[in-house]
């Protein structure tokens, strides 16, 4: 049983219907909601959902049966890649990429080729992965934005004074068929015994309606560490505090919220950083807070606290080097 509480920040722009944040039908991958470690309902600005306008084209007949794959999570890819220097550079203020190809027409996304065409369905764009990555801002870091809040000008928990290092995308397949249960998500980076980045545990909600199997990327914006004057845990810095949580109902909000982890971030230093990454499926169980808790929370009384039974879970875990 999952006893954290999370805060949620959910939905973001389904251009299919409802779904799950981060899902999208069967082929072509979901690339979702960035996940800055802010404090306010502003961090929205980093998550969004796209989603495959098209419907699944069908698949052609095998000559003989074979035997189905596992009714689970199967996990494809994980990496630490290079973030658009321009944040919110789409109209809709959503990140250049992750950009995923449709059929449809999508504004959002990338001409490709010569001549060029819109971006194809099956098609995706992404930064750069890397392994090493520079601790200082310049013309030698990645689009020259270092990964220590405390050099790199990041300043504050606003999507304006906020500057990822760069985008973490874990990709995997659900082959569930479990459209009830919330998908979560925690991710932790440490050096050693320290803490530098910690999400909180991310619900991003039901899937609801959708065909299985589906292929999902959860794309997250990450800096590292803390910014000036946010030195005090936990919860400071890029150690996410609680968005959109407790609950003001017991039910799902329809939103993405966060669940604090109570971790205190810590200066990143030149050397190997470890990513650790969890994704779940499980099954929320709603109890309500007293007064206290819910005016220490700033959130109005009756609220909701969460505890989740599990019943899929991955990890899909990576280095990288800091210098």
């Amino acid at each position: 049983m999952f006893a954290r509480s999370w805060t949620n920040p959910r939905h973001g722009r389904d251009l299919n219907g409802p779904g799950r944040v981060g899902r999208t039908r069967s082929l072509p991958l979901l690339a979702a909601l960035s996940l800055c470690g802010l404090a306010s309902a502003a961090e929205l600005q980093h998550r969004h959902l796209m989603v495959p306008s098209d419907p699944q084209a069908p698949r052609t007949a095998v000559a003989a049966p074979v035997s189905a794959p596992a009714a689970r999570l199967f996990p494809l890819q994980a990496n630490l890649t290079q973030a658009f220097p321009v944040e919110a550079a789409n109209a809709d203020g959503s990140d250049l990429w992750p950009c995923l190809g449709h059929t449809a027409g999508n504004p959002d996304c990338l001409l490709v080729g010569n001549p060029a065409i819109q971006l194809p369905r099956g098609g995706l764009v992404t930064g750069f992965p890397s392994f090493i990555w520079s601790l200082a801002s310049g013309p030698s870091a990645v689009n020259g934005v270092g990964c220590d809040a405390l050099t790199n000008g990041t300043t504050g928990v606003q999507p304006a004074l906020y500057r990822p290092c760069a985008q973490l995308d874990t990709w995997f397949e659900d082959n569930t068929n479990d459209p009830t249960d919330d998908l979560l998500q925690h991710i932790t980076v440490t050096q050693g015994s320290k803490v530098i980045f910690d999400s909180g545990t991310v619900d991003y909600g039901p899937a609801g309606p959708i065909k299985y199997p589906v292929n999902v990327l959860l794309s997250t914006d990450v800096n590292f560490g803390f910014w000036p004057g946010a030195a005090v845990g936990p919860n400071n810095g890029n150690c996410s505090a609680d968005i959109g949580y407790p609950l003001s109902a017991p039910a799902n909000p329809g939103a993405t919220y966060v669940v604090a982890a109570g971790q205190t971030c810590e200066q990143p230093v030149a050397g190997k950083v470890r990513f650790a990454t969890v994704t779940v499926l499980a099954t929320p169980k709603y109890t309500p807070a007293s007064a206290d808790v819910c005016r220490s929370k700033g959130v109005p009384s009756p609220c909701f606290t969460v505890t989740w039974t599990k019943h899929q879970e991955i990890h899909q875990d990576f280095e990288a080097f800091f210098q």
